[in-house]
């Protein structure tokens, strides 16, 4: 029996979970109080730590019975795809924020400094800087832009798994779009185990989302940012956080949006836009597929909505079949993934 803890925290609640096995024996989503959630990171560390042992000891049978632990992956430098211990490297790099300021850093943060006390080791999976772009992807038309990988790489790769585990085949041997909805909204091309072309999903490039901006015109992008006096971290705070639905009606709630479809025409015009936004990226991620895309995938919480996915399979479901798994796969995916490590079924990567 392999007894593995799953920490994923994100800007708002940690998850935690407790699987014996790849079967979950408890998990929990905390919701912290907003006077926790507004103070700086590492000064949330404490919180967290209190309330992820909380849940140890209310929901397990205690620190001693952990094999290993599993961590949502931060903000790190470009790695490809895989299992990763939590090294001095990744530690000092998630702690020191090198690489951008998330909540998911103290995943691996806390993880680290738990798997020290307890003297049991600990990985990411596909954390969201996975990096396996092809470089005519990668190109843009100014020297020294190169597009970035960024993107909901875990839940993503996890999807795609299952899919290929469907059909009786490995990850690496099908072609699938996978079109994770949420917050933000990437599309991912996975090229036989390689997200070969993904859309930039922290600062809003692709469709627009609820709190995204999606792709804007460079001049009126430009000339907005000019007018409203915005520095680039405004910016960039503006169009990833205030931006799409949250700008277009003042709200990120896909849901109610979706009951008011049919009677509010302004409504309608904004879901249908995204809908065609999102239909219209995956178009652009078959491309690299030349013709032999094996499967559609539609993910995410925005998944829930059959109008959306229907929608999104009138546009589309001639590139390939659609399968939609709502929600997300993160927690099951962590587990399974740090399990086949632990037993030697999966090699582990080493980050430096």
């Amino acid at each position: 029996m392999t007894n593995i803890l799953v920490i994923n925290l994100g800007s708002t609640s940690s998850k935690i979970a407790f699987f014996k096995n790849k079967q979950c024996a408890a998990i929990e989503t905390i919701q912290h109080d907003i006077t926790i959630t507004q103070k700086p990171l590492l000064e949330q560390e404490p919180y967290r730590i209190e309330a992820i042992k909380a849940f140890i000891e209310a929901s397990t049978p205690g620190l001693n019975s952990i094999d290993a632990i599993a961590c949502r992956g931060g903000l790190l430098k470009p790695i490809a795809g895989g299992t990763y211990a939590v090294n001095k490297a990744m530690y000092d790099d998630l702690r020191h924020f090198k690489y951008g300021v998330h909540a998911s850093n103290l995943s691996g943060i806390i993880g680290y400094n738990l798997g020290h006390t307890l003297n049991v080791p600990v990985y990411i999976v596909d954390p969201v800087v996975v990096d396996e772009l092809v470089d005519i992807a990668r190109m843009t038309g100014i020297k020294g832009i190169h597009r970035r990988s960024v993107f909901h790489a875990l839940n993503q790769k996890a999807v795609a798994r299952k899919f290929a585990q469907s059909q009786n085949k490995k990850y690496d041997e099908v072609n699938v779009i996978v079109a994770h909805m949420g917050g933000g909204i990437t599309i991912g091309a996975h090229l036989q185990g390689k997200v070969a072309d993904v859309n930039e999903g922290l600062y809003g490039e692709g469709p627009l989302s609820p709190e995204r901006a999606g792709s804007i015109p460079n001049d009126l992008l430009y000339q907005f940012g000019h007018t409203h006096h915005y520095s680039p971290e405004e910016l960039n705070h503006f169009i990833s956080k205030q931006a799409g639905i949250m700008s277009l009606y003042e709200t990120n709630n896909i849901q109610a949006l979706v009951k008011r479809y049919e009677q509010d025409s302004e409504v309608r015009l904004i879901l249908d836009t995204m809908i065609y936004q999102i239909a219209k990226a995956i178009g652009e991620r078959a491309v690299i597929f030349k013709g032999r895309t094996d499967q559609i995938i539609l993910t995410g919480g925005i998944a829930y909505s059959s109008l959306i996915t229907n929608k999104i399979a009138e546009y589309t479901n001639w590139i390939a079949p659609v399968t939609v798994y709502p929600g997300e796969l993160e927690m099951e995916s962590l587990a399974n993934r740090v399990y086949e490590t632990v037993n030697l079924q999966e090699s582990v990567k080493q980050y430096s």
